[in-house]
């Protein structure tokens, strides 16, 4: 199965005021929607396996079934490998032939993340795997944090700028205000950091907790820069209900 790498799906997005939608997916049925959803825009996307959904023992029977559904509607498509927190699950990844894989150090110190970034991105371009990497950190909808708290999350346009030249990283995922599963409250994006961020990284941004983000403000932020939108729960939600 010849799939699209990371770069080459969202390359084509950089400055161009358009979006990747990249879906998680867990079983056949959530599969089998994605893909027909995509096929009927006649768009390209990215499909995503999250570790915390499915165990890494499951993995090599979701290939098989995402294969098997890309195939019959011949969309074009990048696999990704979502939220990997070792370098241990990108190596199953590559053998698996995913063509993208994300690096979550986003808790770990800067330079921890760098770290651990620039091994991923080493790992992962000797198999022209493309890598995406979290720099701030993007919570949960549901946790009940202090506006400092918050605050102290958002990606920092310095960080941003090093991070990108000292990893080597193909896509960053940034938060500017975004969450995670189901807000409590409205969401309050931060699209002239931003904005910034777009400025010092020309790299595609990526923009996390995409369910439940106001439609005015998705659209907001892919004009400012986002190549690349993920989600989950709006796909859960039908399927499994709340």
């Amino acid at each position: 199965m010849n799939y699209l790498t990371m770069t080459q799906i969202l390359q084509p997005c950089v400055g161009q005021g358009w979006a990747i939608g990249a879906y998680d997916t867990c079983n056949l049925e959530i599969t089998q929607a994605i893909v027909d959803a995509v096929a009927a825009d006649r768009a390209p996307a990215i499909l995503m396996i999250y570790p915390g959904h499915t165990p890494q023992a499951e993995w090599p029977t979701l290939v098989r079934i995402i294969e098997a559904e890309v195939e019959r509607t011949r969309i074009p498509v990048a696999l990704v490998l979502d939220h990997a927190r070792t370098l241990s699950q990108i190596e199953v990844a590559l053998e698996l032939g995913f063509s993208g894989v994300m690096i979550d150090a986003s808790l770990l110190s800067l330079d921890q993340n760098i770290a651990l970034t620039r091994q991923a991105v080493e790992l992962a371009h000797a198999h022209g795997v493309s890598v995406e990497a979290e720099l701030g950190h993007v919570g949960e909808g549901q946790d009940d944090l202090s506006t400092d708290q918050q605050q102290s999350h958002l990606t920092r346009v310095d960080e941003a700028e090093r991070f990108v030249k000292e990893t080597g990283v193909d896509a960053l995922a940034v938060s500017i205000g975004t969450l995670h599963g189901l807000y409590r409250g409205t969401p309050k994006l931060d699209f002239d950091r931003l904005a910034q961020i777009r400025s010092v990284c020309p790299i595609p941004l990526v923009l996390h907790g995409g369910s439940d983000t106001p439609d005015q403000d998705l659209r907001r932020a892919i004009e400012i820069g986002i190549a690349k939108i993920n989600i989950w729960t709006d796909v859960r939600l039908p399927f499994c209900g709340p």
